[in-house]
């Protein structure tokens, strides 16, 4: 495949229905000239790179980075944005060295995301995150005070002057507790671990998006497959402990511990299932014991890019932010596999690409 020196926009012939519209799936090759996303509507997503060259690569010539490196680079600087232009082209995979003949390129597959903010004033109670298509994935969150105006009905001065105020932590405790669900609601009182501008009145500010993706929940001492089928298996979040009281809790009294929290967890399941077209996931002994005497299960939210999904004898319908086959039964393109029954309540029936 040959390259000009512009960038070629690809757009597939996939659409997600999102709430303010639809997102078009799409594909983009980055060269040295322009390496820039941009979304009209909503924020970037990065789901995927690959380091292509119009040459096969060879022992001797061994690529400058890894799809991986690449990936981690790009969705760094560009997640939750509404333009990325990467300053620096020649940290990302050496693309600009001279040196390099044989035209290298990344090869980019990005969607345009929903993005809500949500802000609310210290003593509030309890904060709501939701996305009525997709997952919640927290993309920023400040707790304290960047500015007079915000939450300052009602307040004296001498509370709203330091604009200066962030709590460090913020945006991890957040994500860890938010990050995967479709709803997320969480007391204020756990910013309060720690004062970071005595004196001051303080808000949380926070901004996320809605990912459209699936939930795997796999309670212990039991496994479940995620199977793409054509496609492959991309992992955005992946925790074993217990983040509520309702998960896996049939005959279950363990329940006590709702912010039981495994970071590490999130590469290993990477490993398992990351670009491949199906895997098992379930407890392993490398996740350790984050709650000892709370019951635990797996939750892994996933999607799957490339490969194709037939509805045959129903209609698609957009339903919880994915198209889905109701009425019908969903086969595999390739091989008129059955895979299940198209029904309104099914979470798993969708034209998941």
């Amino acid at each position: 495949m040959l390259l000009n020196q512009s960038v070629l926009i690809i757009l597939l012939q996939v659409s997600l229905c999102l709430g303010y519209g639809m997102s078009v799936l799409e594909n983009r090759f980055l060269t040295c000239v322009d390496l820039s996303l941009q979304c009209d509507h909503g924020v970037l997503k990065v789901y995927g790179v690959k380091y292509r060259t119009n040459e096969k690569s060879t022992d001797e010539s061994p690529k400058p980075c890894s799809d991986t490196e690449a990936f981690n680079t790009l969705s760094e600087r560009c997640d939750g944005k509404g333009q990325c232009q990467v300053t620096t082209p020649s940290s990302v995979c050496d693309l600009c060295n001279p040196a390099q003949l044989n035209q290298p390129y990344l090869e980019v597959t990005y969607g345009c995301l929903e993005s809500k903010h949500v802000t609310t004033c210290d003593g509030a109670g309890m904060v709501h995150l939701e996305c009525d298509d997709g997952l919640v994935f927290v993309q920023k969150a400040v707790y304290g005070r960047t500015d007079s105006q915000t939450c300052s009905q009602g307040r004296p001065q001498g509370q709203l002057t330091n604009t200066q105020c962030s709590q460090e932590g913020t945006l991890t405790r957040w994500s860890q507790r938010c990050d995967g669900k479709r709803m997320c609601e969480v007391n204020m009182k756990v910013n309060h671990v720690s004062d970071p501008c005595y004196g001051t009145y303080k808000y949380l500010d926070v901004t996320y998006i809605c990912v459209p993706a699936r939930v795997s929940i796999t309670c212990s001492d039991s496994t479940s497959s995620l199977d793409c089928g054509k496609g492959v298996i991309k992992v955005f979040h992946a925790n074993f402990g217990r983040r509520d009281g309702t998960t896996c809790s049939a005959g279950r009294h363990e329940l006590s511990d709702q912010n039981c929290l495994q970071p590490k967890v999130l590469e290993v399941v990477k490993k398992w299932c990351e670009g491949k077209s199906r895997c098992t996931v379930g407890h392993d002994p490398t996740f350790g014991d984050p709650c000892y005497g709370t019951y635990k299960y797996l939750e892994v939210s996933y999607r799957c890019l490339g490969g194709e999904y037939r509805c045959l004898g129903g209609e698609y319908r957009c339903l919880g932010g994915e198209y889905r086959c109701l009425g019908g039964e969903y086969r595999a393109a390739d091989k008129g596999e059955e895979m299940r029954k198209g029904t309104r309540d099914d979470e798993e029936a969708r034209a998941d690409y």
